[in-house]
């Protein structure tokens, strides 16, 4: 993930004059649509169990009880995400279901259930699934956005 990062970071810098000419509105529109945009990827990404950098989830743990396939069926809408813009950046977080997706974000522990002659709680570790990110490809969109809204009328 860090080549990403360092993309956005080269992205950030390459882009912060030029977008100081716009207007504070301007910014903000400017910033609404690129999170749209990583609103869209995130949702294709995560619908296909791909990570932002590109590799695959891990899979859910098969089980007789449970359901084969996708994982993420709630997640994966995109009214369930959020997108706060303004002037001066935008920001993507999920609206709904955001204690499941952290847990998965960062593998944590978590409980599943409990111990039907104890009472116990029984908890498990998640593996890491990266849900939201900023992949290489997403730079490319990113960079024609800003290029539209940065060319004159």
């Amino acid at each position: 993930m860090k080549g990403a990062a360092d993309a956005l970071d080269a992205f950030a810098e390459h882009f912060d004059t030029m977008l100081a000419d716009l207007t504070p509105a301007r910014r903000k529109a400017v910033a609404r649509k690129i999170g749209q945009r990583l609103r869209r990827a995130n949702t294709r990404r995560i619908a296909a169990n791909i990570q932002p950098d590109g590799s695959a989830m891990e899979p859910r743990q098969d089980r007789s009880k449970r359901k084969k396939g996708k994982m993420f069926r709630n997640l994966r809408y995109a009214r369930n995400f959020k997108i706060d813009a303004d002037p001066h950046g935008v920001e993507l977080s999920f609206k709904r279901y955001g204690g499941i997706a952290r847990i998965h974000h960062f593998g944590l522990v978590s409980a599943v259930g409990r111990n039907k002659h104890t009472g116990d709680t029984i908890r498990t570790r998640y593996p890491k699934r990266h849900l939201l990110g900023f992949g290489e490809e997403d730079l490319d969109e990113i960079t024609g956005e800003v290029l539209e809204w940065l060319t004159p009328d």
